[in-house]
């Protein structure tokens, strides 16, 4: 069985690549709550002094990229072929799970495949991946993907600037060029019903020790956690305690509550960064994050060819 991958990055590349469905499909390994993984892990070697409260720089999940030593713990799996929230999946509530439903994501076990036949253990969220050509994954029509899968994104444009001022955290990020302000001057979280949502919330951080302790809330529930469909309401809370361990790594531990969605509290799987100099994150001379934008156009022009090729007829 062939099964298309479709990979667009703004107006950059356009790809149209027919593959195996086996490389598609998330691997156990990357699913598994019951997997043993060491969160501890730090492949960084530097010694050199630093201030474990400066998180200003470029960073990136992908640090090969840049010519910068291998990153292990920074991907969520080696072989996995896209990224998630992972952790061990909340029960959902009875509106969490229809609105479960509703979402048709292109990744993970293809359905009813032998693949998602053989893993019993993993949550049904994995087990469900359609051709992207039938599918509704909000980022297919460049709709903003949220604060929580910007942050667990972690594909070829896994990339972010961070730069620090007296009152708040500027968070930029590489892939849909998009951005949010961690507040660090003591405000409080506003009553959510007496403001717009917004699909990055409103964040703001404190720290307790070396750890940066940000909250997050209002969020525009359109968006998707991650990009196997898991819904979200209006009323989550997402806490991200970031941490700069090393001169050269940088982490964060996420847990989302969402009552009206999830039976529990959801924590993720850690995602780490790595640092990347500015003269290694440079193109002709200029040094900096990508305007990796998703263009409506263009995505629109790219998924004419998508769906054509999985023998959808308009």
């Amino acid at each position: 069985m062939m099964k298309f991958d479709f990979t667009w990055r703004g107006a950059t590349t356009l790809a149209l690549v027919a593959v195996p469905a086996a490389i598609l499909l998330l691997p156990a390994a990357a699913q598994n709550p019951g997997r043993k993984v060491d969160l501890m892990k730090n492949t960084d070697t530097d010694k050199r002094p630093f201030d474990k409260h400066d998180f200003t720089g470029l960073w990136s999940r992908n640090p090969g990229q840049y010519g910068q030593p291998a990153c292990d713990e920074c991907r969520d799996n080696a072989n996995a072929p896209g990224y998630g929230f992972f952790g061990e999946v909340a029960p959902r509530t009875a509106v969490g799970e229809k609105r479960f439903q509703l979402n048709k994501p292109g990744r993970g076990y293809e359905l009813n495949s032998k693949e998602a036949k053989e893993h019993p253990e993993v949550d049904a969220g994995y087990k469900r991946a359609v051709l992207p050509a039938f599918g509704n994954d909000p980022e297919a029509r460049c709709e903003p993907l949220g604060l929580a899968r910007l942050i667990t994104f972690s594909g070829g444009g896994a990339t972010m600037a961070m730069t620090q001022a007296k009152d708040k955290i500027i968070q930029q990020f590489e892939w849909t060029w998009d951005n949010r302000d961690i507040w660090t001057d003591g405000r409080k979280i506003p009553n959510i019903d007496d403001y717009l949502p917004r699909y990055n919330g409103y964040s703001t951080g404190h720290w307790e020790g070396d750890t940066l302790v940000v909250t997050s809330a209002g969020f525009d529930d359109r968006q998707w956690l991650d990009q196997f469909g898991y819904p979200m309401s209006d009323k989550a809370v997402l806490e991200e305690r970031w941490q700069h361990p090393s001169p050269n790594r940088l982490l964060v531990d996420l847990t989302l509550t969402d009552p009206v969605t999830y039976t529990r509290p959801w924590k993720a799987t850690r995602k780490v960064w790595a640092f990347i100099p500015k003269d290694k994150m440079a193109a002709a001379g200029w040094s900096g994050i990508l305007e990796d934008r998703c263009i409506p156009s263009d995505e629109s022009m790219f998924n004419g060819f998508r769906d054509h090729a999985a023998g959808l007829k308009k």
